[in-house]
């Protein structure tokens, strides 16, 4: 059996609200953007990698030449929304799924995504999710362009919770430590 074509998907799509407006991704975390961070760790692991953006595309177009914003009807609705034009765009270029991962988590690794790509493969066309401790990071996660249908349905009704979703699309989860690897930053003063 062959294996599944699986992308890359940062989603960086967020308004920055509780960063004051500013853009996360481009974000400096230790001398290097929070999106460069995240690409290191996930371009040896999947390719293409897409970047789900909502605005500063130049700048995230210097990380890489596959962009794309929210679906028309579902601007600004949140990740289920970049994570929903990420799959579109990887099932239009022939890939099977995507493995995502937030702008917003700098200490993710090759290894997590490895992880979570191999898992994947065991059982291609059910979506794999992090846990760690009693801990779900659903944001990191491969997730089968199948789902389309059933995301654009939840997102259609105002439904946006990343969790519920999860849940519907029976999802795998996979033990991913230390825990360490999800913390976020999500105000300038954790920089």
């Amino acid at each position: 059996m062959s294996e599944s074509v699986i992308a890359g998907l940062i989603l960086a799509g967020g308004e920055g609200r509780r960063m004051g407006g500013v853009d996360k991704g481009l974000v400096d975390w230790h001398g290097r953007s929070l999106v460069a961070r995240v690409m290191d760790a996930l371009a040896p692991v999947a390719s293409p990698v897409w970047i789900s953006a909502n605005r500063s595309l130049a700048q995230y177009r210097l990380y890489s030449d596959r962009l794309v914003g929210d679906p028309a009807g579902f601007r600004w609705q949140g990740p289920m929304a970049g994570l929903l034009a990420g799959l579109r765009a990887a099932a239009e270029s022939g890939a099977d799924a995507v493995v995502a991962s937030p702008c917003d988590t700098p200490n993710v690794t090759p290894e997590l995504f490895r992880t979570l790509y191999d898992a994947y493969q065991t059982g291609p066309g059910s979506a794999v999710v992090a846990r760690s401790g009693d801990r779900l990071h659903p944001l990191h996660g491969v997730y089968p362009v199948s789902l389309v249908p059933m995301l654009e349905q939840r997102l259609k009704v105002g439904d946006r919770k990343v969790m519920a979703f999860v849940e519907a699309a029976g999802a795998r989860f996979v033990t991913i430590e230390p825990p360490t690897l999800f913390d976020n930053i999500n105000r300038l003063r954790e920089e």
